[in-house]
């Protein structure tokens, strides 16, 4: 996908054009979730992505399908006019403010920060893969994902760390945003394509000195590990849970996001929150009724909490949604979740991540799998690589002309050979 699209602005994708949606924080409530089931459905095929920074895609819309979206979006208030609506990348722990193990509770920052970028001047400059990530210091630890600018905050205080080296530490929220919003805004005076990494460390120094309630951390913080989060989970000061249900290789159709929608409206809070780990979140269930909807959402598409536990799948759109894609990743991901769901005993003993790509780009992340596969450049066919990230395959450890659903598990089931 050369361009980052928005609403407005289309990717014309194999399958038809594609639009991004952005809910800031990856909260929607119920209205806003059949808002967007419904323009899925009249606009586009009805087929629903759910991205790895936890936005929604709405594929196979005709050409010039942008003001009608922008139109049904915009009355369900998730359409910004003008350039801020490709650039609000804000990434927030869909836990915030709920997980009894944070040490701050984010969504106040998220707020604000969307709103400083809605209406900076500076907006339109900034790259639209310019990305934010805001991690209260949670289980989840959503810090791990890698991202422009990151602010997580632990026992010692609230850091910002960009472009993995610039590290300081904000007083309160409002200097934390002020950092985070004087990071975009020196990103975008260099340059429409500039990222953080991109930048002098210096440069940004300089930047953040002028921030009032900003200093040098005194300590960089440990490295932790993105924990997903799936099944019924506790929530802070309340006898009521939150159900996060794994959404099967990201992808959603309009029946499964009005049950959503129903269910959120019906039986919790009225609002969910979407997951990087390809995951939708329901909150203020009651045990019981939690229970019963994870029951019930296997019938409804969605992948068994036994094997996604046991199994993560992610896959780019695959030669049925990308013309460079030779290989049908999506449609394989789906194949091998079902037919884990189906012969459990195909699981492996302990937790094992896939990545299917159709080509060898790597698309759908940038996480180390156990499993890659990558579809040929010139030719069909797949190779296989173990222990393995897209943006550093190695050489593969086997080369397949075609892939079969139980062949990935032959592939896992040999991965320590």
């Amino acid at each position: 996908m050369a361009d980052c699209p928005g609403v407005l602005h289309l990717a014309a994708m194999a399958d038809g054009a594609l639009a991004r949606i952005r809910a800031p924080g990856g909260r929607l409530s119920a209205a806003q979730a059949r808002a967007t089931a419904g323009a899925a459905a009249t606009l586009g095929s009805g087929v629903i992505d759910l991205t790895s920074r936890a936005n929604l895609q709405i594929r196979g819309m005709p050409e010039g399908a942008g003001p009608a979206l922008a139109a049904r979006l915009s009355a369900a208030d998730l359409f910004v006019e003008g350039p801020a609506d490709r650039r609000r990348n804000i990434l927030l722990d869909p836990f915030s403010g709920l997980d009894p193990e944070e040490v701050r509770d984010m969504r106040p920052i998220t707020a604000s920060l969307d709103e400083g970028l809605r209406s900076a001047s500076w907006i339109g400059a900034l790259s639209p893969k310019f990305s934010f990530v805001l991690d209260g210091g949670g289980r989840s630890a959503v810090a791990a994902i890698s991202s422009d600018v990151s602010c997580r905050a632990a026992a010692q205080g609230t850091m910002i760390i960009a472009a993995g080296d610039v590290l300081v530490e904000a007083a309160d929220d409002q200097s934390c945003v002020a950092a985070l919003l004087a990071i975009a805004q020196t990103a975008a005076a260099a340059g429409p394509q500039t990222r953080t990494h991109d930048l002098d460390p210096r440069i940004l120094t300089s930047a953040l000195q002028a921030v009032p309630g900003v200093r040098q951390a005194p300590e960089p913080l440990a490295t932790r590990e993105l924990t997903p989060r799936l099944g019924l989970v506790p929530q802070r000061g309340s006898e009521r849970v939150a159900l996060s249900l794994p959404v099967p290789v990201g992808r959603l159709d309009v029946a499964m996001l009005e049950w959503l929608a129903d269910v959120t409206a019906l039986d919790g809070e009225g609002w969910l929150a979407l997951a990087p780990w390809s995951a939708v979140v329901i909150f203020g269930m009651s045990h019981a009724v939690a229970e019963a909807r994870l029951a019930q959402s296997v019938g409804r598409g969605f992948t068994p909490l036994g094997v996604a536990e046991r199994l993560t799948v992610v896959a780019c759109a695959g030669s049925g949604g990308c013309s460079r894609a030779r290989e049908p990743a999506k449609e394989l991901g789906r194949e091998v979740l079902e037919l884990a769901a189906a012969e459990p005993w195909r699981l492996p003993p302990a937790a094992v991540r896939v990545h299917l790509s159709g080509c060898p780009r790597g698309c759908a992340g940038a996480a180390t799998a156990d499993l890659l596969l990558l579809g040929a450049e010139e030719s069909p066919g797949w190779s296989a690589h173990r222990a393995a990230s897209p943006r550093a395959p190695g050489e593969p450890v086997d080369r397949r002309g075609a892939v079969s659903a139980r062949d990935v598990f032959e592939l896992l089931a040999h991965r320590g050979r």
